[in-house]
């Protein structure tokens, strides 16, 4: 019996690798990313036979897990934008900075943006110092220059398109420093219970195929365990730079010698999300718009009858 067993564990083997390189067989182009250095975790191909089809056999039991990938467009972005503003005093410096985001914002209502979709959060108030310098005395004296009054400014919007339309206008008063964009679902809930129905049909599935092929007698009811996560884009780009350069950095003749000056290479980002290697089932694959990746994973132990000695 157990070595009929082992020949169903292979026959399983072959069946699952068969239906996934018909699913994954895709034409690869490495682009200028292949420029990128790869860490030991991003070189890494084979995997086991365990590690690749989350399942585990004992002589009593079988654990199965499905693990299930969302991509989901966001509903809201919410974007946080630096202003800061030097004055001789902090009255001054405070006038200034209000009249520019007060003129901004009413700029902005032009794109649709509600003043109860804007938040002004003050930052910081800081004094400012220069040198003063005395050619007669030789002297460099530290003195107060003025203040700095620092504000962010936070606003929702329901369209990525509009993210652009508030940078463009931003720049009309001064205002350049895009802190950061969030990415946010208003209804993570429902999110969370669609995907657990995708990964239990999943899990079905493979049970299906596995004790069809396997021949196991389950005892009883399975003990079942989710877990649910999501990635944000923030934290998902990459970067690299794409060059080819000789070696040479210093050159001597017998009359002069000449330092090599390096031309400025452009570095660039690009967003590369969750590896898809490891999932039984991605949904929305084919939309190209950068979102949250929303991720379940349910894993099943089932008790099954012990082969006969």
């Amino acid at each position: 019996m157990k070595n009929i067993f082992i020949l169903n564990q292979k026959k399983l083997f072959l069946v699952i690798i068969t239906a996934f390189t018909f699913l994954n067989t895709n034409a690869q182009v490495g682009g200028n990313q292949v420029y990128k250095s790869r860490s030991y975790n991003e070189q890494r191909i084979n995997k086991t036979f365990n590690d690749l089809f989350d399942y585990s056999v004992t002589d009593s039991t079988v654990v199965i897990q499905a693990t299930v990938l969302l991509n989901k467009v966001a509903d809201k972005y919410k974007i946080t934008l630096g202003v800061n503003e030097e004055a001789a005093t902090p009255k001054k410096s405070i006038e200034n900075i209000n009249k520019r985001i007060n003129d901004f914002i009413n700029k902005i209502s032009i794109i649709g943006v509600k003043k109860n979709e804007v938040f002004v959060d003050f930052i910081s108030q800081t004094k400012i110092y220069d040198y003063e310098i005395s050619k007669d005395q030789n002297m460099a004296t530290q003195k107060n220059n003025g203040f700095e009054i620092k504000k962010n400014i936070i606003i929702t919007v329901d369209q990525y398109s509009k993210i652009e339309k508030l940078i463009y206008e931003a720049s009309d008063f001064q205002i350049y420093d895009v802190i950061k964009v969030d990415y946010i679902n208003t209804d993570i809930e429902k999110i969370q219970q669609d995907l657990l129905k995708e990964a239990y049909s999943v899990l079905d599935k493979k049970k299906d195929n596995y004790f069809t092929l396997v021949k196991k007698e389950i005892i009883g009811l399975p003990t079942v365990s989710s877990n649910f996560s999501y990635v944000f884009p923030k934290g998902q780009y990459q970067n690299y730079t794409a060059y080819e350069s000789s070696d040479i950095d210093y050159i001597r003749t017998s009359n002069e010698s000449f330092y090599k000056k390096e031309l400025r290479k452009g570095k660039t980002f690009y967003y590369e999300g969750v590896d898809y290697s490891d999932f039984d089932k991605i949904i929305n694959d084919e939309n190209p718009e950068v979102g949250i990746q929303y991720i379940m994973n349910i894993s099943a132990k089932y008790d099954v009858k012990k082969n006969k000695k």
